[in-house]
């Protein structure tokens, strides 16, 4: 009796599932998340420079992440995980790569660097939250080498016309640098007279009134823009030894004037007084070296190294 074939598609399979066994079924398409290279800013941090690191990170996947889902990257400091990235939701297609910046860690989104040699490690999906077809490829370590903080000593040298030098000595360092000095203090008024034989006035004894506390100088290198009424301001270019350098002047007054501050409201004057500044009290002098980009007159970059030291004098004549 002749047998006769029908060849609907639903029946092949069933053909050839009864004569050949069973057809293996084809593997979903997922996406494959890598990390291609990692990055750090500055690049050649020193100790005690906040870093902020970066990934760049692939799907070589055969299927788009999710979109709505956070495609995270930790970032491990020797094994310890320091910062993250977590705010990208969008969907990375296959072949697509994008580079995500750390953004938060347990204690901010940068890493105060330690001197001496570091594993950075990248570990893009870190949480799990995305499935991957392979989920053993998930990290790229990168080595990093923090140079010592150098070493930076400052103290006060008195000018004329109520401003201060700072001369400070400075470690070795391979960049250009720049040094940013400010002194901390209080400011005291007083009541003072007319006096032919003064500029001043003759200061109404027991009339004096603490006023309040302030900085003078510089907190950053700056040249084009620094702090109102003085600077502070000195540059180191790169060199193999420790160096002496003296600063700019740092002026009080500017930062003190009468316009600035209606503290002098507060002290009272008798009749054929009047109020004005007396004295800035210094306390401390803090100076900050900086990586400077552009020559002396370029922009500060990385922050190398900051010392403060207590300091004691009194500026007259504002």
């Amino acid at each position: 009796m002749e047998r006769r074939r029908f060849f609907a598609a639903a029946g092949s399979i069933a053909v050839a599932a009864a004569i050949g066994g069973a057809v293996p079924a084809q593997a979903a398409a997922q996406p494959d998340l890598v990390v291609t290279a990692v990055g750090w800013s500055p690049a050649a941090p020193g100790a005690g420079t906040p870093v902020t690191f970066t990934a760049t990170v692939k799907n070589q996947g055969t299927a788009a992440t999710p979109g709505g889902v956070v495609h995270g990257v930790g970032f491990q400091v020797d094994g310890v995980l320091k910062t993250w990235s977590d705010n990208r939701t969008a969907s990375l297609a296959p072949g697509q790569s994008v580079t995500l910046t750390a953004v938060g860690g347990p204690a901010g989104a940068t890493w105060a660097a330690t001197s001496g040699s570091h594993t950075v490690t990248a570990f893009v999906d870190d949480a799990k939250r995305i499935a991957e077809s392979n989920e053993t490829n998930n990290t790229l370590r990168r080595s990093l080498s923090v140079a010592a903080a150098p070493s930076l000593s400052s103290r006060v040298r008195f000018t004329n016309g109520g401003s201060v030098q700072v001369a400070s000595t400075a470690g070795a360092y391979g960049s250009a640098t720049g040094l940013a000095s400010s002194l901390t203090g209080s400011v005291f008024g007083a009541c003072y007279t007319d006096d032919p034989n003064s500029d001043a006035g003759l200061l109404v004894q027991g009339s004096e009134r603490y006023l309040f506390d302030t900085s003078v100088g510089s907190d950053t290198y700056n040249p084009g823009g620094g702090s109102w009424g003085g600077d502070g301001l000195a540059y180191l270019p790169a060199g193999t030894t420790a160096t002496q350098v003296l600063s700019r002047g740092i002026s009080f007054f500017g930062p003190i004037a009468r316009w600035n501050y209606p503290a002098l409201e507060d002290v009272p004057c008798p009749a054929g007084a009047a109020a004005d500044f007396s004295r800035f009290q210094a306390k401390s002098l803090t100076t900050k070296r900086y990586v400077v980009t552009g020559g002396e007159w370029g922009q500060a970059g990385a922050l190398v190294a900051t010392t403060t030291v207590p300091v004691d004098f009194d500026a007259h004549g504002l």
